[in-house]
């Protein structure tokens, strides 16, 4: 869909596409794309122009607020999503179904995962069948811990019982060869999701719903810590989950 208010400005300020992208700093056919496609710029280039034309860039681009977008060409962080909910549906199922070596997935519920992607489990078992090694931790819908985060949420026993619910959705899958679930009785500060060599970090917030906190894509370069200290955090909470099937 063409973008008619950038369209506008534009004309407003007497400004053509080739003089506008020398000034922005970009190629002609980006602005282009920008008016007759509705394509949405980084946020540091959204702000240059709209300073340019003179308006607020959440008017020309309303989405341009909801994605940060990083360095990604050196830095570990590929993007920030200022919530999760900002984050397109297929690129959860698009991590995982690219995924060739290993996927581990620690969470309180993650119930959003198979909601917003009914085929979830299934490119699971079709993970585990190529070989690929899936940890998933779940918090325990029994332990003090959960509580704590169902109380602090404002929904009580609602959060065991989306951990229940969540592991409804992968009843289908379980026992199967290379997939490992366990139970977590853990103080969760942040939800992670590695694929490899790519990691999505939802930074939980005191009483605020883990879909309006932030999320942090990474990816693991030589020498980055964030990559490392998340991944340390997992096995760390790994290392004292209770098995799927076993009792504490």
């Amino acid at each position: 869909m063409a973008n008619e208010r950038l369209r506008t400005a534009l004309t407003r300020r007497h400004w053509d596409v080739p003089g506008f992208a020398e000034a922005v700093g970009v190629d002609p056919k980006t602005i282009e794309r920008w008016v007759t496609k509705g394509r949405t710029p980084h946020r540091g280039t959204a702000m240059k122009a709209a300073r340019l034309l003179g308006e607020d860039p959440e008017y020309l681009w309303p989405d341009v607020g909801r994605r940060v977008a990083v360095d990604q060409k050196h830095g570990e962080v590929i993007t920030v999503y200022t919530e999760r909910s900002a984050v397109p549906n297929s690129l959860w199922l698009s991590l995982l179904q690219d995924a060739t070596h290993s996927v581990d997935i620690l969470v309180y519920a993650g119930l959003h995962l198979p909601e917003a992607n009914p085929a979830w489990a299934k490119e699971i078992r079709r993970k585990c069948d190529e070989s690929v090694k899936v940890r998933i931790a779940f918090g325990d819908p029994e332990c003090a811990e959960v509580r704590m985060r169902g109380e602090e949420e404002g929904v009580g026993a609602g959060m065991a019982a989306r951990i229940k619910y969540a592991l409804a959705w992968h009843q289908s899958i379980i026992g199967c060869e290379n997939l490992s679930i366990g139970f977590h009785s853990t103080v969760l500060y942040n939800s992670i999701l590695r694929f490899d060599d790519q990691m999505l970090v939802n930074p939980h917030i005191y009483s605020m719903p883990a879909f309006r906190a932030p999320i942090i894509h990474l990816r693991r370069i030589e020498g980055g810590p964030l990559f490392q200290t998340y991944g340390e955090c997992f096995e760390h909470i790994w290392s004292n989950c209770r098995p799927l099937g076993t009792k504490e």
